[in-house]
């Protein structure tokens, strides 16, 4: 018996350790800049952190200090239920129809499963015609995949006919990358144009030739001036993007769109949602987190980039009267995704109902 407490002691100090880890992993250590030293803390921190406090509680043992392990189960517990409330008070539409392979407990690996997710939103004040938007995110161009995945991604979003597509940073990881920018961009063709931003990979790569490269295959890149597109009805649609914490200081976040007219912004990280919502945009447009690259079937991700945790990690997001796309596209490192298919978005904006 006094074995068992002695396990049931370490397994709380256990579980304690690794959530105070993946606090910190979350918010803090993951958004560092690559470094050889960042992947050595991220990979042996965990193990540090958990063995560590597994030899804590074996030391300590059960007695009144148990109640620490404890609180801190109880803390990770409350956050858990807060985030999943926070994203219920946020929940936008689930997709209309997605395209690909269905997701399979028989097959973890879905590295490059791309799956195309369609979505309707009906837009306050709109009046204008259906606006059709394709969604790419987190390239991270390497020779790690094979380039008829990258390519072959783009012409699927492409062959959706969408008004504009939008890319929303970190093309690569690389500078020796840059160059695929012109082998697979090109292919990428809306209606009434092609638009993107950075992402804090390109910045920490080579931005100038990033920049050089995307413009160079037809993607416009936004540096934080509105794009005013005409429509064929005299309505409007504005773009902007928004570079944030990477490029832009948050001051910096869009505010000059008039009403009528369709707002939609490109930025690489969701997390600037709370610096753009109430300022008249319709919608914001993000990437970054990769959908976790890794989830756990009824779970979700463990891991994702944010300050805000998990909170926001794919999907459609509702802040009032702007909306929130995240694309789960991408793998960086490691070049692997597990039961979390790569993501590209068709969302189809429609005038709002009379």
């Amino acid at each position: 018996m006094k074995t068992l407490k002695h396990l049931l002691v370490v397994l709380a100090w256990m579980i304690s350790g690794a959530a105070a880890y993946l606090y910190v992993l979350n918010r803090l250590l993951i958004q560092a800049r690559d470094r050889r030293l960042k992947s050595f803390m991220i990979r042996g921190g965990g193990l540090l952190t958990v063995g560590a406090s597994a030899a804590l509680g074996w030391r300590i043992g059960p007695g009144r200090s148990t109640v620490i392990p404890v609180v801190g189960i109880v803390i990770a517990a409350a956050g858990e239920a807060r985030r999943l409330a926070l994203r219920a008070r946020h929940k936008g539409a689930q997709p209309v129809r997605d395209e690909g392979l269905a997701l399979s407990l028989a097959k973890p690996n879905t590295t490059t499963d791309l799956v195309v997710r369609f979505y309707e939103t009906r837009v306050q004040g709109w009046r204008g015609p259906r606006v059709r938007v394709a969604h790419i995110s987190d390239f991270h161009l390497n020779h790690h995949l094979p380039l008829e995945y990258f390519v072959e991604s783009v012409r699927r979003v492409t062959a959706e006919q969408p008004d504009f597509i939008f890319f929303t940073g970190d093309f690569i990881t690389r500078a020796k990358y840059a160059p695929l920018i012109r082998t697979v961009l090109p292919l990428a063709r809306g209606r009434l144009g092609a638009y993107g931003v950075i992402g804090n990979h390109d910045r920490w790569a080579d931005i100038s030739d990033v920049r050089a490269a995307a413009e160079a295959a037809g993607i416009r890149m936004l540096d934080g001036a509105p794009v005013r597109v005409a429509l064929e009805d005299g309505s409007c649609v504005v773009i902007a993007g928004y570079e944030h914490p990477w490029g832009q200081p948050h001051e910096d976040a869009p505010a000059f769109f008039r009403a009528g007219e369709l707002a939609l912004v490109l930025t690489h990280t969701p997390d600037n949602i709370h610096l753009l919502e109430d300022r008249g945009i319709d919608a914001v447009f993000a990437g970054h987190y990769h959908g976790g690259q890794i989830r756990i079937p009824g779970f979700g991700a463990l891991v994702v980039p944010s300050k805000y945790g998990r909170l926001y990690d794919r999907g459609h997001f509702v802040f009032g009267r702007t909306h929130l796309f995240v694309t789960s596209g991408g793998s960086a490192e490691p070049p692997v995704r597990i039961w979390c298919p790569p993501d590209a978005l068709i969302v189809d904006f429609l005038p709002e109902e009379d």
